[in-house]
């Protein structure tokens, strides 16, 4: 998977997110969470890993009961905010 892949499917899954809320999470949202994350790890995107991987732990603990959907929200907008910057620099980590 190439950068421009990985970016353009967590757009999407962004995008889904951000419409979907997270009242009711998918497990499969969980499942495509991990599988961004570790491609991102193979792409040496460190800092799109640890966003990932970050709202993916807030999601499993909105669904334990142990935080809420701002927690969700926040780190969703951290990371749609990695997006933007990343496809408009063209860098991979200088943010």
């Amino acid at each position: 998977m190439t950068v421009e892949e990985l970016r353009a499917d967590l757009e999407k899954l962004s995008s889904s997110l951000a419409s979907s809320g997270f009242a009711n999470i998918d497990p499969g949202a969980l499942e495509k969470l991990k599988e961004a994350a570790a491609a991102a790890g193979e792409l040496e995107m460190k800092e799109g890993k640890r966003l990932l991987e970050n709202l993916s732990e807030a999601m499993k603990a909105i669904q334990e009961g142990k935080s809420t959907a701002d927690s969700c929200n926040l780190r969703l907008t951290a990371l749609d905010f990695y997006l933007k910057k990343h496809s408009v620099s063209g860098t991979v980590e200088e943010l």
